[in-house]
């Protein structure tokens, strides 16, 4: 997500600065050779935008607050690092005097963040004159305008943030709790000096911008835009659309938490008119190819799919699955995967993954949060599983007869947990092969095996039983003693931890917690395990 081009420094046409001979505050005397003048290039198109300012509302949706409205209060829900749920709370708070920012000063903000970035992002203090600031806004220059500005400017610098583990920090990819301002200070000087106006962004948003949280924004697109709804919409799924070019979100999450529409509207239908036409709005001017409400109720959901997009495409049977990597051989500006699936050039692993596992009967929610924030390593594996999957569908294998969707999803869930062909993983002294998934599909058959069966009928049986032994066992132990045995585990793996991804060391410890819970209770290995149970091997 870091922009890397954000940090270069815009070159200036040379010769040329902002003192535009109809510019009231550059013309009005002499400029004093002494004194920094901005140079900027001519183009406005490209601005910039902070994400965490992206990702939540900073403004009313309306072009004037309620004076005895002071709080403006968001929150979500997101997946950590490691897995955790991590919940995320927005405060914004006016100053008494000034109030809460509105949409017009959204729009400014914009401006600032394109000053700054004409400027080199050199600097958290950044000159300029206010009739420079106008153009790029568009408005008109006549006084009100200077006024509106100014009021706007006093908003910013009033407003404060409370962000509860809701700020990321992109140089520890962490989020954090912030409590921070948006600017800490400017200054209007009018012309009737020599001293150029200036402001100066907060500490803590110029240090996010100088670690590459900030991306570009199309500030031409935006100020076309003819709603207040349709502008934070932008915002919010260009920075999403910046790294996935399809998204599912809930509906009451999108509508009060992200774009800031009142609380007032409580269903689901009184949300989608408010928001309906801004998503045709995004979808007539390009940002979109299409959305779709889906559900009821609280559960509605909104699909957005941008423009850019890839369509999906039918399932192609490979001419050969052996491979877990891409296939780089494009045709028709697609590639093959080794699972079978048709690619595009430019789509990234992960939304490749997501689109096959989608056609594959996962759903949307569970395809995405599977593969959400997963390495190479781990994306490679799940390839991997998904073109063994469909060896097994293909030849009818009873491990996915029952539930193929079942199957493929816990395989995905866990895939170092699941054994492929070429694993060569022993199990009570055996080469295991296919067996893996039937045993942790929860609508699988769990029987005891007391017959002659064959061998993998016997290994998902055994494994059956341990997963149900397994279950009950964390039931019964106290938290205390897991914590035990995962120091231990730990100890004993602590130099395999330098050879492999953080999260395969993970998962490797998991299993040896497992492991030795099983041992501690007598659970028997698979030999014996067949003995008791009457089955010759």
């Amino acid at each position: 997500m870091t922009d890397s081009s954000a940090l270069t420094s815009t070159t200036p046409c040379e010769g040329l600065t902002s003192h535009d001979p109809s510019d009231a505050e550059s013309s009005a005397v002499p400029v004093s050779p002494n004194v920094p003048q901005p140079v900027r290039p001519l183009p406005v198109k490209i601005s910039r935008d902070e994400m965490n300012l992206a990702e939540f509302p900073l403004t009313v949706l309306s072009k004037r607050a309620d004076p005895s409205v002071k709080t403006l209060e968001f929150s979500d829900s997101v997946k950590g690092k490691n897995g955790d749920v991590i919940n995320r709370k927005w405060i914004i708070t006016g100053a008494d005097k000034f109030g809460l920012p509105t949409s017009s000063d959204d729009e400014v903000l914009l401006g600032l963040l394109k000053l700054t970035a004409d400027d080199g992002l050199r600097s958290p203090k950044v000159h300029f004159t206010r009739y420079e600031l106008l153009r790029i806004l568009r408005w008109t220059t006549e006084g009100r305008s200077y006024v509106r500005l100014q009021n706007a400017l006093d908003r910013l610098s009033g407003v404060r943030i409370k962000a509860t583990n809701a700020f990321y920090d992109n140089e520890s990819k962490l989020h954090s709790t912030r409590n921070f301002g948006i600017l800490d200070a400017y200054e209007i000087n009018d012309g009737r000096d020599t001293r150029p106006s200036f402001f100066t962004w907060s500490e803590v948003l110029f240090k996010s911008f100088q670690v590459g949280f900030i991306k570009k924004l199309d500030l031409e697109f935006y100020l076309d835009l003819q709603s207040a709804v349709s502008k934070r919409l932008y915002r919010y799924l260009d920075k999403h659309f910046w790294y996935r070019s399809r998204m599912q979100v809930n509906l009451f999450v999108l509508a009060h938490e992200k774009i800031g529409i009142s609380r007032n509207y409580v269903y689901a239908s009184s949300l989608r008119q408010q928001l309906e036409p801004a998503l045709e709005e995004l979808r007539d001017k390009g940002l979109l190819s299409e959305f779709e409400f889906v559900g009821k109720g609280k559960s509605t959901e909104v699909i957005l799919v941008a423009a850019h997009a890839p369509r999906k495409v039918t399932v192609e049977p490979p001419p050969s699955a052996n491979s877990h990597n891409l296939s780089q051989e494009a045709t028709g500006g697609r590639v093959m995967t080794s699972s079978g699936g048709a690619g595009f050039a430019g789509e990234s692993k992960e939304e490749t993954l997501e689109r096959l596992l989608i056609q594959r009967g996962i759903a949307d929610k569970q395809a995405r949060r599977l593969l959400e924030g997963r390495g190479i390593e781990l994306l490679e594996r799940v390839e991997a599983i998904v073109a063994h999957f469909d060896k097994l569908v293909g030849s009818g294998s009873h491990l996915v007869s029952r539930n193929p969707q079942g199957f493929l999803y816990r395989a995905v869930e866990r895939p170092f947990d699941f054994v492929l062909p070429n694993d060569k993983v022993a199990v009570g002294g055996r080469a295991q092969n296919e067996l893996n998934l039937g045993a942790r599909n929860s609508d699988a058959p769990q029987p005891h095996i007391k017959s002659k069966g064959s061998q993998i009928d016997a290994e998902v049986g055994y494994l059956l039983e341990r997963k149900a032994a397994l279950d009950k066992l964390k039931s019964e132990v106290k938290e205390h003693d897991v914590a035990g045995l995962r120091a231990d585990v730990e100890g004993a793996l602590a130099k395999l931890k330098a050879h492999i991804s953080p999260q395969r060391f993970v998962e490797a410890v998991e299993h040896g917690v497992e492991q030795r819970l099983l041992e501690q209770r007598g659970f028997p290995d698979f030999d014996k395990w067949c003995r008791v149970n009457g089955i010759k091997q």
